[in-house]
């Protein structure tokens, strides 16, 4: 469907080289992952797309405190983005998580003289760890990230970026400097973090279909919290930036800090990762290794923490994948149209481990006999895929800690296991 612009034309005077009185442009309504308006030449493009999840969570033990069986919104987006001329991108998103608060998420223009070299500029995922960078939250193996990057990862920060693709796709970079805040999304911290990230694809253009889609990188992050800024707890099943009540009962908590303990000081993190690609398969592993500064009254102390995570997922439906993105399923599940296949399957299975340094104890940033420095989890589920719009998730989540951790304060209930029983609906377009 096609719609012609205002037959009034611009006007020259106050219009620079008067560009825009040239000729009319054309703007053509499409619909396909978002609704997408544009002029017939490409020059411009204003799109909408909507992120909407609905998690059903049933805990085990049942009372723990504060993690609460129940039904929880951990992301409602809408996207706003597109490009003015070929020459500049941009994005506005905002999000409403499961705090219930509706705040900006992403917003930033790009400069893209070329595919090879960009500028970005504004709020964005920060280029640490491939999993945040690389793909976004709709796009999962399991629902959520593994337990470092849920809790150690940097993720949407306000700065400035250089980034590009060469030799088509087959190295991507970004380099950028960013505000590093550590909760919230205001920006209360004065120094920069400096952030790397580099990924290659070996074997992308040698022909090898086996091997075209791996991908093999590291990322890099140098920061330091000028003024103290509170740290929260470290979850198992949600990334939150606050700590509100709505924060504490949708997820179960491994370690809590001290009322006193603040965090403050240098912080260091690096990663390597692997992902493959190929047919119907998907495997993503990542290592992160971390240093992060603490005070307490007046002992500062630096806490090592490290962690990795392995994840493999197979289509037995058959759909075949480059990547993490929208899966189109060979026979979609939509009987209100007719289609009665069974849609795209994809079982699963993440291992993600954490431990904390000895510090964290030694100097009493957290309590020993109620929580644990480290912890092992395992997710085991399937992922479906009626259509290409709508995704369920089916997880269970078995975490395993190593030392007891206190799942209810008042009946003094400890367990070296917890577990969670987790369906997630999305809709996605």
């Amino acid at each position: 469907m096609a719609y012609e612009s205002s037959e009034e034309s611009w006007s020259a005077e106050g219009q620079g080289n008067g560009e825009f009185n040239e000729h009319h442009r054309t703007l053509v309504a499409e619909f396909g992952d978002g609704v997408v308006l544009k002029t017939d030449d490409d020059e411009f493009e204003f799109a909408i797309r909507i992120l909407e999840q609905t998690d059903f969570k049933y805990f085990s033990p049942r009372d723990q405190m504060p993690a609460r069986p129940g039904v929880y919104i951990p992301r409602f987006r809408a996207y706003f983005e597109g490009h003015v001329t070929s020459s500049y991108g941009y994005e506005l998103s905002l999000q409403r998580s499961v705090e219930g608060a509706f705040d900006i998420l992403d917003a930033n223009i790009n400069f893209q003289p070329s595919e090879e070299f960009q500028i970005k500029v504004g709020r964005f995922i920060v280029p640490y760890s491939y999993d945040w960078y690389d793909h976004l939250e709709q796009f999962f193996i399991a629902p959520e990230r593994g337990l470092y990057p849920l809790n150690f990862g940097l993720s949407r920060e306000a700065g400035v970026m250089f980034w590009g693709r060469l030799n088509e796709g087959e190295m991507q970079y970004a380099l950028g400097g960013f505000s590093g805040q550590l909760s919230g999304l205001a920006d209360t911290n004065t120094t920069r973090d400096l952030v790397g990230y580099l990924n290659f694809r070996p074997l992308r253009n040698t022909g090898s279909m086996m091997w075209e889609n791996l991908n093999l990188g590291g990322s890099a992050a140098y920061g330091d919290q000028a003024f103290a800024g509170e740290p929260l707890p470290l979850r198992t099943s949600l990334q939150s930036s606050e700590n509100d009540d709505a924060a504490q009962a949708a997820s179960s908590v491994f370690l809590e800090y001290e009322e006193d303990v603040e965090v403050l000081g240098k912080r260091e993190q690096a990663a390597l990762h692997l992902a493959w690609y190929y047919e119907q398969l998907s495997f993503e592993s990542e290592f992160q290794v971390g240093r992060f500064g603490y005070k307490k009254e007046d002992v500062s102390t630096k806490v090592p923490v490290v962690g990795y995570n392995i994840a493999l997922s197979y289509f037995i439906t058959g759909e075949e994948v480059t990547g993490r993105k929208i899966v189109i399923p060979d026979h979609p599940f939509n009987p209100g149209s007719g289609q009665t296949g069974p849609g795209a399957i994809e079982p699963y299975v993440r291992y993600s481990y954490l431990q904390l340094g000895e510090q964290i104890f030694e100097d009493q940033l957290a309590d020993g006999d109620d929580w644990t420095r480290q912890i092992s989890m395992v997710d085991l589920g399937w992922n479906w895929y009626p259509n290409r719009y709508v995704k369920f998730y089916f997880d269970w989540q078995i975490s395993m800690y190593g030392s007891p951790v206190v799942l209810n304060e008042e009946k003094d209930e400890r367990s070296k296991t917890n577990q969670l029983f987790w369906l997630r609906a999305q809709v996605f377009f």
